[in-house]
């Protein structure tokens, strides 16, 4: 008797089970004609490396062997931030060659730290010098963007 009545119970709860499980599968597969949120894109900005300055001009990007006791390798963008927009406009006409310069430099220059923040400022420095001496760009600042070091 007891056994029958646990066994109609638990049949019950069975069954009770089965059916709360029936609807809430339906509820969630339920298609009600609105888009889920996972779907729609959302409106974003896609981040460039392009700058919107007038004044300022990019080298791309550049790969380099380095002279270095721990490095190999240098890969910078670099940016250079000019004092008006002519010298922009004839920087651009020069790019070649002023990216060759900047190549040829940084090939032969001592890269022992450069992975400092002052050896970041001290290249900056260097490569102002070298390019307003060179071609006569009149520089405000250089950007390095990106600068990786690697072994």
């Amino acid at each position: 008797m007891f056994n029958e009545k646990l066994l109609k119970i638990s049949l019950g709860f069975i069954l009770l089970l089965i059916i709360v499980g029936f609807f809430t599968i339906n509820y969630m597969l339920n298609d009600d004609n609105s888009t889920p949120s996972y779907t729609s894109s959302p409106s974003t900005k896609r981040a460039t490396n392009t700058s919107t300055d007038v004044k300022e001009l990019s080298l791309d990007t550049i790969y380099i062997n380095i002279r270095s006791q721990k490095y190999k390798i240098l890969k910078a963008d670099i940016a250079l931030k000019l004092k008006n927009a002519n010298s922009k406009k004839a920087l651009q006409n020069n790019m070649d060659n002023v990216r060759n310069a900047v190549l040829q430099y940084l090939n032969a220059m001592d890269a022992n730290g450069l992975e400092t923040v002052s050896g970041k400022e001290r290249l900056k420095e260097e490569l102002i010098d070298m390019l307003e001496s060179t071609f006569g760009y009149e520089i405000e600042t250089i950007y390095i963007k990106n600068f990786i070091l690697s072994p």
